[in-house]
Parts: structure tokens; C-alpha cells; sequence
């Protein structure tokens, strides 16, 4: 849950064209939700990495994948999966629910330290995981009460103010509002990221860069609000 301090600013910014790339530790939720903004607007390409289920989704594991899916491994003369050039961003997307043998905190600081060293390279975090950025979707501010804070406890919430569970499908087209109501709960303590906070915003404000035109059209054409 340490956190350093994090500057998320790209050094190009642009509103003409980039691409985004995703590396996501979850299997299916992470995905799923950012699968959505593909291919919205030729302005913007979303490419968004998909776990497999033997692969190393750890902090330090995640980030390996997306050296190697980028960078040509020297050992074999592979070509990268992604072809990035200027302006392009790197995302790596995780969680701070604690592991087994307790090396998540030690892992996440060293990934952030060497994303630091990369152009457009960035880290962020959900505290405990990522459905924390899901409930700021519908909400502004922390649930009233939370106990024990647990990854379980927060995917129960998410589908009890959410009629029918966070649909990926629809329910990501609210990213203007997560993004707005996340940056505004946002805390730190010392540069940890405190429970029921999620750094996510900085992603989604990159996105809207370009698709907020788009997103904000999409929802004018709502008739019925998909989240009650």
C-alpha cells in the first residue's frame, strides 16, 4: 500500500491521437471494463492486454509482461506484441490486497520506481481492489460503513447499489462521473493510499482527453439511466 511520490503527467499530451496500453492483474473484471472504450474514436487506440490464466499476475509479474510485450527480448529476437511510439501511454493497473507471503508492498514500489524511468509509463493503484473504482461510478465519497475492509465486502456492495452487478457492457460509459468523484475522495497519508481510494482517475482522465466528446454524446442518448 506505499506509495512514491507519483507525478501522472505525460510528457507529450496530445488531444490530436495516442495510443493507451492496459496491463490489468484481473482476469476478467479489469478486462472486460476497459474492453469497452475500444474502438470508440480513431483517434484514440485502447489495447488492452488479456491475462492468461498461467500467467504471473503479480505486481512484479505484470509488469515483466508489459516489458516484454513492448521491449524485443534480447535473448531470442522476438518482436514486440505492441508497437509504441511518442506520445503513446503504459498503464499497469493493480491492486493493494495483500499476498500471501507479503511481498506485494515491496513489489508495487519497486514497478512504480522503474515505471518513473519510462517515458508514458505509469502505475496505479485501488485500495483493496478494483472495485473500489467501480462504486465511484454511482458515488461520490466513502460507503458509510465498510467492515471488515475486504475485497469480498467491496464486490458486495458494488452489486447492491448497482440493481443486477456492474455490467462492463453499459456501465463504463459513467467514466466521466468515476473520474470526477474518485479524484475528488482522493487521499494520501504519507504517500499511502488509503483504504477505499483508487488512483484509477488518472487513467480515466487520460481516456476522456479525447473520448469525452464521444462519451458525453452516448449518454445524451440514454433514455433510461443504466444505473438505478
Amino acid at each position: 500500500m506505499i506509495l512514491t511520490n507519483r507525478l501522472f503527467e505525460r510528457n507529450s499530451p496530445s488531444r490530436d491521437a495516442k495510443s493507451i496500453y492496459i496491463f490489468c492483474e484481473g482476469r476478467r473484471r479489469e478486462y472486460d471494463y476497459f474492453k469497452y472504450f475500444k474502438e470508440k474514436d480513431s483517434r484514440i487506440n485502447i489495447e488492452v492486454h488479456k491475462i492468461a490464466a498461467d500467467d504471473n499476475n503479480s505486481p512484479e509479474g505484470l509488469f515483466d509482461i508489459a516489458v516484454n510485450s513492448i521491449y524485443p527480448a534480447e535473448k531470442n529476437g522476438n518482436k514486440p506484441k505492441y508497437n509504441i511510439i511518442e506520445g503513446d501511454e503504459v498503464w499497469i493497473v493493480i491492486d493493494t490486497d495483500p499476498d500471501k507471503d507479503n511481498s506485494r508492498i515491496e513489489q508495487i514500489v519497486e514497478i512504480k520506481s522503474e515505471c518513473d524511468k519510462k517515458q508514458n509509463w505509469f502505475v496505479v493503484e485501488s485500495n483493496p481492489c478494483f472495485e473500489v473504482w467501480l462504486y465511484y461510478h454511482q458515488n461520490n465519497g466513502l460507503p458509510d460503513s465498510l467492515i471488515p475492509d475486504t475485497c469480498n465486502n467491496w464486490k458486495t456492495l458494488v452489486n447492491q447499489i448497482i440493481i443486477g452487478g456492474f455490467d462492463s457492457r453499459k456501465h463504463p460509459i459513467f467514466i466521466e462521473e468515476a473520474t470526477n468523484n474518485a479524484k475528488s475522495a482522493h487521499e494520501e497519508n504519507n504517500n499511502v493510499l488509503d483504504s477505499g481510494y483508487t488512483e484509477v482517475y488518472h487513467l480515466g482522465t487520460s481516456i476522456m482527453t479525447i473520448l469525452a466528446e464521444k462519451i458525453r454524446l452516448i449518454k445524451s442518448k440514454i433514455v433510461e439511466k443504466p444505473l438505478p
